[in-house]
């Protein structure tokens, strides 16, 4: 009888939550590139001399986790909704975007180059402090509300196997 209940408890994450386990890991694959375009960007900004593949690896990683966060919302409808209120359409979005923009533009090497030491450690700290926040809510979001969802019906299975 147990072995039937877990066969079950299998069906139902499977079918009932199967979007939402889909989109918590394409949330951890998004934080997993926004790391590595963090230590990036903060390197760009620091040093302000920047060659193609750098920024070509940059735009890569902006767009991998950007993509996969939108098919996290996509895919799952509550995700979607946690992103829209918590991520999308937020001034820290705004911040990280505006960042990432200056970063890409043509014209970020000279613009690096006039600011002074302050002004560039000034913007350096802005950027890791921003998309470290942008990470740590993803982050939060997963462990707060999606994976809990899912747990909780691993939890009530079991229980209910071990009752019977």
């Amino acid at each position: 009888m147990l072995f039937v209940m877990q066969n079950q408890s299998t069906g139902i994450n499977v079918k009932g939550y199967w979007p939402s386990v889909v989109a918590s890991g394409a949330m951890l694959l998004a934080t997993d590139a926004l790391s590595i375009e963090r230590t990036l960007g903060t390197y760009m900004l620091s040093a302000c001399n920047v060659s193609k593949s750098q920024l070509a690896q940059f735009a890569y990683l902006q767009g991998s986790a950007d993509l996969l966060l939108n098919f996290a919302k996509a895919y799952d409808a509550y995700a979607g909704e946690l992103l829209n209120k918590h991520m999308f359409d937020t001034s820290l979005a705004d911040n990280v975007t505006e960042l990432r923009t200056m970063i890409l533009s043509q014209d970020f090497v000279e613009i690096c180059n006039n600011l002074t030491s302050l002004q560039r450690t000034s913007l350096t700290l802005k950027w890791g402090v921003d998309i470290q926040l942008y990470i740590l809510t993803i982050d939060e979001l997963r462990g707060r509300f999606i994976i809990p969802s899912i747990l909780q019906v691993n939890s009530f299975v079991l229980a209910l196997g071990y009752y019977c």
